[in-house]
């Protein structure tokens, strides 16, 4: 007869059997479970590499009291963008804009850009100009180099890859990893409003674009927050950042995950303008759900030891970067908890914005 530890073996074998053979497409799996089982074996030869694939940037070096920080993000249509919607100039400036906020969330200045396009046969060249024109505006606002790129043609829509290439000193690198249970949860600015564009500009809320300009504008032209992000490294008084492209849930949880830690976030404290307030209540729309998991927002999200909160708070006053909201704090634990006003709590599942599953709540 089978011992009983001899059935509990076999039982899981044949779960993991059946688990592997359900799991036969990247939507079974998701965008960020993927990226974790192509991550390892991937350095071969380490010396000089710093980080790899698990933060907004790798960071190569140093070099001297300096380090390379290199980062790309894939625009595709239909996926990111609709180009119908979107003026080809603020198109070309987001895709611009969303690599300086991955070097901004490491604390780094952005230096030089490559750009690669996928084009249709019969793309119109006067929306080709718009576009690197609109990527050439922004890269003049943040003295940024575009050296090069590649073509290719498309037969399925407009591609467009940007690389850039930043650099940091090698002791105010600020990564994911370095948060701890105590540490105070800060974010630059209002969340929830790209995601209301979203709605917009995909036609889900029966409203006009001109209707809500500022939520049109938080979706398509974010702001790389470059100045804030270098005035923090300087700091030292954060312990980690990452900028919030996939959802606060998700991106915190990069940050639980990378610093082995958990979260507790206070529902009254989330930024939320009044213009997102009244979307919500006119078009009955979850303001609180727009803001945890919404996406593109492109603030940075920063912790804080306590003792340092103070200061913090103080030099970012100071330094005439705007308003930073104190959201909530780091804890022990692997969990997300939001406590709302009355003191109730509820875990935060779901991983924000995955191209590869829908967002959940």
């Amino acid at each position: 007869m089978r011992s009983l530890g001899t059935c509990l073996f076999n039982l899981f074998l044949k779960r993991r059997v059946n688990m592997e053979r359900d799991l036969e497409t990247i939507e079974d799996l998701g965008e960020f479970e993927f990226i974790r089982s192509i991550s390892q074996g991937c350095i071969h030869g380490p010396e000089g590499i710093l980080q790899g694939i698990g933060d907004d940037c790798a960071v190569i070096g140093p070099f001297g009291d300096k380090v390379l920080l290199v980062t790309t993000d894939l625009l595709v249509e239909n996926v990111h963008f609709i180009l119908d919607r979107t003026p080809a100039r603020h198109l070309g400036e987001k895709a611009v804009a969303v690599n300086l906020s991955d070097i901004a969330a490491m604390g780094g200045v952005p230096r030089h850009l490559f750009v690669s396009l996928a084009i249709p046969h019969s793309f119109p060249l006067r929306i080709l100009n718009a576009l690197y024109e609109g990527m050439k505006e922004l890269c003049r606002a943040y003295g940024v180099n575009l050296l090069g790129g590649d073509t290719s043609a498309s037969l399925a829509g407009l591609f467009i890859n940007v690389a850039v290439i930043g650099e940091a000193m090698t002791d105010q690198v600020l990564y994911r990893k370095g948060a701890s249970p105590g540490d105070s949860i800060y974010v630059t600015g209002p969340l929830g409003e790209a995601a209301a564009g979203l709605k917009i500009l995909k036609g889900q809320i029966e409203a006009g674009l001109a209707d809500w300009p500022s939520l049109i504008k938080a979706l398509t032209r974010p702001r790389p927050q470059v100045e804030e992000g270098r005035i923090i490294a300087k700091s030292g008084l954060a312990s980690a950042m990452i900028d919030l492209s996939d959802g606060l849930v998700a991106d915190l949880g990069h940050i639980c995950e990378a610093s082995d830690s958990g979260a507790e976030i206070l529902e009254e404290c989330l930024p939320l303008s009044n213009t997102l307030i009244s979307f919500a209540k006119k078009y009955n729309q979850d303001p609180i759900g727009l803001c945890l998991w919404g996406g593109e927002d492109y603030q940075l999200l920063i912790t804080v030891p306590a003792a340092n909160g103070p200061a913090f708070e103080r030099m970012f006053k100071e330094k005439g970067c705007g308003p930073v909201y104190k959201i909530g704090k780091i804890t022990e634990g692997r969990r997300i908890r939001c406590v709302r006003p009355d003191g109730t709590e509820r875990v935060l599942h779901g991983v924000g914005f995955d191209h590869f599953k829908e967002a959940g709540q």
